[in-house]
């Protein structure tokens, strides 16, 4: 056999070699995932931001007290900014993050806490919570002021525009759709940005927390 024929074969088992490395890394499973540091976390979807500043102090209101970054400490937390009355984000990010917990629960991982934000000003504590915990009752409605929201809304890049001109009161309200993980030392973890889907948060939500 020539040498031209030796190389040719040399370099198709190098290229069929390369192939299966590929395979075998791709076939990993989740668990060696979440053993990378962030950087090399293969993830569907989030965007890891391993922020080390803990979030800036805020207090807002919920039914029956107040939720502040200590309700944050040694959990968890998935974050939504939204209203009661959103006719199609809100409704569907909820009940996604209900559908995550429930296929969660049961599974060797922690269950995030989920806390809804208002940023509109209708939503009183008590509206908001039966709102929130219609889709799971472990759910946390939570709002202020523009002054209140504002630590929170500028440290995570929230945007929010409420649409209220002539002092008509069924406005609507343009706001952003991302979730926001925040780790159990109350610091932002990784951003889920919109739409999102069960799957994806899933394989990500695990391979973040693990």
């Amino acid at each position: 056999m020539s040498r031209r024929w030796w190389l040719v074969i040399a370099a198709a088992g190098f290229v069929l070699l390369l192939l299966a490395a590929v395979l075998i890394w791709r076939a990993l499973p989740l668990e060696r995932a979440a053993a990378l540091n962030p950087g090399q976390m293969r993830l569907a979807s989030a965007t890891v931001l391993d922020d080390e500043r803990p979030l800036p102090a805020f207090a807002l209101v919920r039914d029956g007290g107040s939720f502040t970054n200590s309700d944050l400490s040694g959990r968890w937390t998935l974050l939504f900014f939204g209203y009661t009355f959103c006719p199609d984000i809100c409704p569907t990010a909820l009940y996604l993050l209900k559908e995550l917990r429930s296929t969660l629960t049961g599974r060797a991982v922690a269950l995030p806490q989920v806390v809804m934000i208002s940023v509109d000003p209708r939503d009183d504590p008590a509206t908001l919570s039966r709102y929130a915990s219609a889709f799971d009752a472990s759910f946390i409605g939570a709002t202020a002021d523009d002054a209140g929201l504002a630590p929170l809304v500028k440290h995570l890049g929230v945007y929010y525009l409420r649409h209220d001109r002539e002092g008509k009161a069924d406005y609507v309200v343009d706001h952003s759709a991302a979730i926001y993980l925040i780790d159990p030392r109350g610091r932002l973890k990784a951003v889920f940005p919109a739409p999102q889907t069960l799957p994806a948060m899933l394989q990500d939500y695990q391979a973040l927390v693990s």
